[in-house]
């Protein structure tokens, strides 16, 4: 993840994780989040807009991954039938894009998971391989072992342990065709 404006961070981490990125003390952390009556322990989990809050209270500007954040959006999106606030940016145009081609998307990463239908895989799953499946057919600039990297990073992040191994082998036989087209 490139540091470019500031900190980069996850769309949902621990407190403690926070206090780490942004390089202050969980009590720091844990004090402000007791100042706005938010839960305040250092595992409790912070959604992007109150770490962002949180570390601008610190004096520290921090940004949300934007694969993260269009994960976050395609989570609502299919959970929830609607996205929530506007991701905005790079995370808003990968969301439109994923939702513009969900067919299409589906149907390619189904010819390559054996015995698995998009239907059947965790929702966390299919859209972090929608996600970077999107990214490899608009987005030549960033290179695929970049991609798949992400992928497998927002696996380990936000689902199961044997989530990150799935995503990877799907994305190492799906990108080889995927770049061609």
């Amino acid at each position: 993840m490139s540091r470019v404006g500031g900190i980069i961070i996850p769309a949902r981490l621990t407190a403690a994780d926070l206090a780490g990125r942004i390089d202050r003390s969980v009590e720091e952390v844990c004090a402000v989040l007791t100042a706005r009556g938010e839960p305040n322990a250092p595992e409790d989990i912070l959604g992007a807009e109150l770490a962002i809050e949180v570390s601008r209270t610190l004096g520290n500007e921090v940004t949300v991954e934007s694969r993260d954040l269009a994960l976050e959006r395609l989570y609502e999106y299919e959970t929830k039938g609607e996205m929530g606030s506007d991701a905005g940016g790079r995370a808003g145009a990968m969301v439109e894009g994923v939702v513009s081609s969900l067919d299409e998307l589906d149907e390619m990463i189904e010819s390559v998971s054996e015995r698995w239908t998009v239907a059947r895989m965790p929702v966390i799953d299919r859209n972090i391989l929608r996600i970077a499946v999107h990214e490899l057919l608009s987005d030549p600039n960033t290179p695929t072992p970049v991609v798949v990297a992400e992928a497998v990073r927002l696996a380990t992040t936000y689902s199961t342990e044997k989530s990150a191994t799935f995503v990877n082998g799907v994305l190492a036989t799906l990108a080889k065709t995927a770049r061609e087209r």
